[in-house]
């Protein structure tokens, strides 16, 4: 496997990971262990073709004599399996509420969900700008992470808010806290991924 089929397979892994997304906001709106579990099942995925992947890189720079692109490589697809893995957090965290029938307050939701849809954004335009190659996408990219990270650090203040005036569980805050931190995470690994090139 060259180089560039490397980076194809990659997009290609970037591009399942924003499907797994939509199946985690159709997971967690609609309290299904069914659409989490299909979620968790193709991050298996990804996981299984970071490893291939990492291997297949090792070869090349052994047997290449042109590893000039190789290490911004190996960086963009070990960051799209740790998208991965942020997503398989969100799904462990989204599967803890609905087993233990946690509610967010309608506000929370919304809040939750403004974020979310904000780092989807991010992955969204990441994954043009590795198909199209446009570089007037990088820094927005890199500015909706920030945006994003704005979100996550404003929302927690309000959750935490909604947690003293006993408004939420202290474990329903908690995975709430921990599910804005990953939605966060996956925004910072999609402008880092842009950094690269």
């Amino acid at each position: 496997m060259d180089a560039k089929e490397i980076r194809d397979k990659a997009v290609s892994m970037a591009d399942k990971v924003y499907g797994i997304l939509a199946l985690i906001e159709k997971g967690f709106m609609e309290n299904k262990h069914e659409i989490l579990a299909d979620a968790m099942k193709q991050e298996h995925e990804v996981n299984q073709t970071e490893r291939a992947l990492a291997k297949e890189i090792m070869a090349l720079s052994k047997n290449s004599s042109d590893k000039k692109g190789l290490p911004a490589l190996a960086q963009m697809v070990a960051m799209i399996e740790r998208m991965g893995d942020e997503a398989a957090s969100l799904i462990e965290r989204i599967e803890i509420k609905v087993h233990e029938r946690l509610l967010f307050s309608d506000e929370g939701v919304d809040q939750f969900n403004e974020t979310y849809k904000s780092m989807q954004k991010s992955v969204e335009m990441l994954l043009e700008f590795l198909k199209t190659g446009n570089s007037a996408l990088k820094n927005k990219i890199i500015d909706n992470g920030f945006h994003v990270k704005e979100l996550v650090e404003i929302y927690r203040k309000a959750h935490a808010e909604r947690l003293v005036q006993g408004l939420c569980t202290p474990l329903g805050a908690n995975m709430y806290f921990n599910m804005l931190d990953f939605t966060g995470n996956l925004a910072m690994h999609s402008s880092n991924i842009v950094k690269l090139f």
